[in-house]
This record gives C-alpha cells, structure tokens and sequence, in this order.
C-alpha cells in the first residue's frame, strides 16, 4: 500500500480482529474517542486515553484511539495501541470540528464493529438518538467535569454542552463519573447512577535531575508551582497576587495560546518572580519541576479528578488546593485548602519554612487508590459487566 493511502484496518473488523490474533490480544476491540489522539500533547483526557489504553493492550485487550486529522492516512502505533485517523477539516472553526469529529468517530466505531467503545466526555452525545440502542449499549461516557459551568464558555456553548450532557445522561449504555462530586451531581439532577472511577496516575521511581531547573535559575525548594490550563475557572490571578503578596517565586506551566492567557502573561510576565515557564509535556521535566517545588498550588475550581494534581500527589508534593468538593474528594486529608486570595496567602506563609514532608501522606493516597493498574482493573470489570448485559 503507498504512503498516504488509508488502512484497511480502519474499517474492517475482520483484519482488525486477525491482526490482534497475531499480537496475541484477546478477541475483543475497545475503541477510545472524544480525545485530540496520543501520546498526549494536549491535556486531561488526552493523558486518560493515553494511559487507559496502553494499559489495555498490557492486559490483552486490541485497543484503538481514534484522533481527528486532515487526511486519512496510516498512524503508527504507539505502545501496542492502534491509531486511527478521522478526517476532519482544518479549515473549519473548531467547534464545528470538534461537533463533526464527534459524529464521525461515532461512524467509524459502528464500520470497525468494535465491542466497547469509551467516549471522553458528552460532545459525541449529540448524535446518540440516530444510532440503534444496540449499537448505544457498547458505549462507556466518561462525563468529565460538569463542563457548562466553565467560565470561559459563551452562553451558546454553555447551553450546548447542557443539551449534549442531557443526551449523555439519557442515551449511553454506561456512564463514569471520575469523582464522588460528579457522582453526586449527576445523582442529584438526573436521578441516574454512575460508575464511579477516577482518573489514574503513574507513581514515579526515577530520581529526578535538577541541572535543567537550576539552568532557568530556581533554586530547589523555594518556588511555588501551578500546573494548569491557564482559564477564569483555574484561579490562576488569584495565585498570582497570593504570590506577589507573599514575595515568593511561582512557576506557571501550561500553554499561552488563549485570549484570556495571553492577557495573564501580559499582566505579570515582567514580575521577576511570576514565570511563565509554557506548555510542558516532557514527563522527566515535570518530575523534576514537582519534585523541587516547596509548594504545589492547584487552583481548580470545575471538574472531576483532576490529573495534574494525581500527578502532585504521587511526587510527594505539599499541596494546598481550591476548596471544593471535587478536590476534597480527590485529596482527601492530604492537603491543605483556600477559599480566596488571603487564605492562600496565609498558607504560603505557614508551609514554606517547615521541614518536614507533608506530602508523603498525598503520595500514599495516590499509590492506594489511583494507580493504573486499579483503574483499569475497573475500566476492565465495567467492559465485561457491559458486554454479558448486551449478550444477554
């Protein structure tokens, strides 16, 4: 076949189904979709479907992500997960892209016949009542946070994440809730149960390097770390002036491609002591950038369990983070909590000369309860559980 030129796998079950045979993979396909593809470069869903799946294949399951592209070429495969493209046009304002590739990963599910079919959040919910209920059953939603309520949002895109909620709720063979306060929510206002599985986190056991943070002149243990989108719903200025207020150095990660980013960074970059470090998706760069941090601030106010503060919690990070029930849920006793900027100014002052290692109890927590290997061990018993109620 040229190069260009679309795989057969793409759409046909019978080679798929020969080709795990050869991998030796269990006979059954779990296809992921609703993400921008792996390995991540993006953010929380991205890193999910990145860890899930690779996670799957290590367990015997064939296991497809399915990513948006301009053409429909061959992927590699990263890890033992297949790649599989979704031709979407780049031309196109991204949320009609993102509206279409929803509807057309739904179509591509359906052609390859796959058994399962994990669907990252409820944007692919809108086209749910044209599928047949049996085609409906194989689908496992993770809903994410309650997304409408994000600041960032316009009134039009509030009101359409509300409905493509509202047809998740009601249309999906399986919904997950990946935090008790989603759980609860979706409880509350639909009166529908939930699977109930969080994110997972990687527990480092490399010793991390320090020569690449002191070559950005920080000096180890005294800088305060934020890993984050950088939106409204984040707290990220409220970090900011704590910071400012208590005269100690803050690193910012994440992307500055947004309007609302870009009015941040014009407002604080020239401060010596607030950086603006960029997007960062190096794992070792990461490591070693929590694991010298004196304190790591999670400002996260809307969503489930939240990645990066796992990713916190299982470095062994002192953590103080945005009162509310999804972070309480998430970090339980292992942290500190803040409800407005004079709050976490107190606490930047209390923590930053102790000693003693607040964070070895987040980072049991993290071990106990998020590891991949429990997660999927869940995300394995739900497939199964949703594959005998569609048998029967």
């Amino acid at each position: 076949m040229g190069k260009g030129a679309p795989s057969l796998s793409l759409f046909l079950k019978p080679i798929l189904l020969k080709h795990s045979e050869k991998k030796g993979y269990l006979d059954k396909t779990i296809a992921i979709i609703g993400t921008r593809g792996i390995p991540n470069s993006y953010g929380g869903f991205e890193y999910f479907a990145e860890h899930l799946s690779i996670s799957l294949v290590n367990k015997g399951y064939h296991t497809l992500v399915l990513e948006p592209a301009q053409e429909l070429i061959s992927l590699d495969d990263y890890r033992g997960v297949e790649r599989v493209p979704v031709k979407v046009y780049k031309f196109l304002p991204h949320p009609i892209r993102k509206v279409i590739y929803g509807y057309k990963s739904l179509k591509k599910a359906k052609r390859i016949n796959v058994d399962t079919i994990i669907c990252c959040g409820h944007t692919p919910a809108l086209f749910f009542p044209f599928f047949k209920k049996s085609f409906l059953k194989k689908t496992i939603v993770n809903l994410d946070g309650i997304e409408w309520k994000r600041a960032k949002w316009s009134f039009v895109a509030k009101l359409f994440l509300r409905i493509t909620e509202y047809l998740s709720i009601g249309w999906s063979g399986t919904l997950v809730a990946d935090n008790k306060g989603i759980e609860e929510y979706i409880l509350k206002k639909y009166r529908k149960e939930t699977e109930l599985i969080t994110y997972g986190v990687s527990i480092p056991n490399e010793i991390a390097e320090f020569g690449l943070l002191a070559a950005k002149g920080l000096v180890a243990n005294n800088y305060g770390l934020l890993v984050a989108r950088i939106e409204p719903e984040n707290q990220i200025e409220l970090i900011i002036k704590s910071f400012i207020t208590a005269g100690k150095t803050l690193v910012i990660v994440g992307g500055i491609s947004s309007g609302y980013a870009k009015k941040v960074y014009k407002n604080y970059s020239y401060l010596p002591n607030v950086i603006f470090w960029g997007g960062e998706y190096n794992s070792s760069t990461l490591l070693s950038l929590r694991s010298y941090a004196n304190l790591y601030v999670h400002g996260h106010t809307v969503g489930g369990t939240n990645p990066s503060l796992l990713e916190a919690m299982a470095c062994g990070c002192r953590i103080v983070a945005h009162n509310n029930v999804f972070n309480h849920y998430t970090l339980g006793n292992t942290g500190l909590y803040f409800d407005n900027e004079s709050q976490l100014f107190d606490l930047i002052e209390s923590c930053w000369n102790k000693t003693e290692n607040l964070g070895s109890a987040a980072k049991l927590r993290a071990i106990e309860q998020y590891s991949w290997d429990v997660v999927t061990n869940k995300y394995i018993e739900l497939i199964e559980r949703t594959e005998n109620d569609i048998v029967k």
